[in-house]
């Protein structure tokens, strides 16, 4: 079997003969698709066809140890964490996370995630389909225009403001239920109380109130106010739901009653403890285990985190609450290496039993989610 870092170095090297252009873009999240950058495409002379074949023959490729050193820098420090998951994966989840860290190193030229798959793009044409273009809500947040979805058809009585990019992946593939084979393995049930950690603009609270039933309850934390507002736009037309949601507005951390300031642009905010020239606003923070005692939980079931690099000092205010409930967890792991190599790591270090398997949900670097579960409900 190969080691972790043998299959990092093999998968840089398979990847670098490749050429992706915009079928491998995703002009959804980075808009349109420049036109120089199909000079990847470009044929190769003759002069430099002949250039590769001798390097083949002889097995001359320095610029493989070049790719191969920026793999070994960018796991660095984190090779023990890396090394722990990774070996205890499914074999699926294994190649992915190898590749999300070839894609890492060489970009979207080079490397094309599974996701990119018959699926996902009919999943985006399925979620057009449910468009209304003539009513749209601005964001101003980047080049995103918002439009009104109905969902009834594909199984959601949910009407919102939102993307197709994002409605194909939260509510057709789901980014939030872990499937092997279309068999849901982690997710949110019929009765369950759901933390969403990182509400923004309401989707995930109205994808976890269909799934919990009128049953079950969702939490959803956001504190950023002009997600607020779209927030509390999209719960509003959904009346069926709106019992099921109370929406949190404080941002979540290791501990309660810390101030912090942020600067309000939507999903991309920025958040410090400690004052800057640009920010708009002050809040107070709060953790998930004092939440849970001053709301008097009597279970915590489903913990959704997608809260913009916070998720360790969000988990590490939740441990209590974790260790008493064992809940199933579907947390953001894509904002830093640190995250991606960690997060899965601390879930094991607590010894709580749990297993770990991951998920990616897009045809770039962002959204991986981490899940796990305890053994005893897998």
């Amino acid at each position: 079997m190969k080691s972790f870092q043998d299959a990092l170095a093999q998968k840089i090297i398979d990847s670098l003969p490749n050429n992706y252009g915009i079928e491998n873009f995703d002009t959804y999240r980075f808009g349109a698709f420049l036109k120089d950058s199909e000079s990847i495409k470009k044929p190769k002379t003759l002069k430099s066809r002949f250039k590769i074949l001798i390097k083949n023959l002889i097995g001359y490729h320095p610029e493989h140890n070049v790719y191969i050193s920026k793999g070994q820098k960018l796991i660095g420090e984190y090779l023990n964490e890396f090394e722990l998951y990774w070996s205890q994966l499914t074999k699926t989840d294994g190649e992915l996370l190898i590749s999300l860290l070839a894609y890492r190193v060489l970009g979207y030229t080079k490397v094309k995630l599974p996701r990119n798959n018959k699926d996902y793009w009919e999943s985006i044409d399925k979620a057009k389909q449910l468009a209304d273009f003539d009513d749209a809500l601005n964001p101003n947040f980047m080049h995103f225009m918002l439009y009104k979805f109905n969902l009834e058809s594909v199984g959601y009585p949910i009407s919102l403001y939102f993307s197709e990019s994002r409605v194909a992946v939260d509510f057709l593939i789901e980014q939030y239920a872990y499937k092997i084979d279309g068999q849901e393995i982690i997710a949110a049930t019929e009765g369950d109380t759901v933390l969403d950690l990182g509400g923004c603009w309401g989707d995930t609270a109205l994808y976890f109130a269909k799934k919990v039933g009128a049953s079950g309850h969702v939490y959803s934390f956001e504190f950023i106010p002009e997600n607020i507002k779209i927030f509390n736009k999209n719960v509003s037309l959904n009346n069926n739901y709106e019992k099921r949601i109370t929406l949190v507005n404080n941002p979540v951390s290791e501990y309660s009653n810390d101030t912090i300031f942020f600067k309000d642009n939507g999903p991309a905010s920025r958040v410090e403890f400690n004052s800057f020239p640009e920010q708009t606003g002050t809040t107070q923070t709060i953790s998930i285990d004092d939440f849970v005692v001053n709301q008097k939980l009597h279970t915590v079931n489903f913990i959704k985190m997608d809260i913009e690099g916070a998720e360790l000092p969000a988990l590490k205010g939740a441990i209590q609450t974790i260790k008493k409930y064992r809940p199933k967890l579907a947390i953001a792991i894509y904002h830093s290496i640190h995250d991606l190599a960690v997060i899965p790591a601390w879930i094991l270090d607590l010894n709580l039993d749990y297993d770990i398997f991951i998920g990616h949900y897009t045809i770039h670097a962002e959204e991986t989610i981490c899940f796990a579960i305890p053994k005893k409900n897998n």
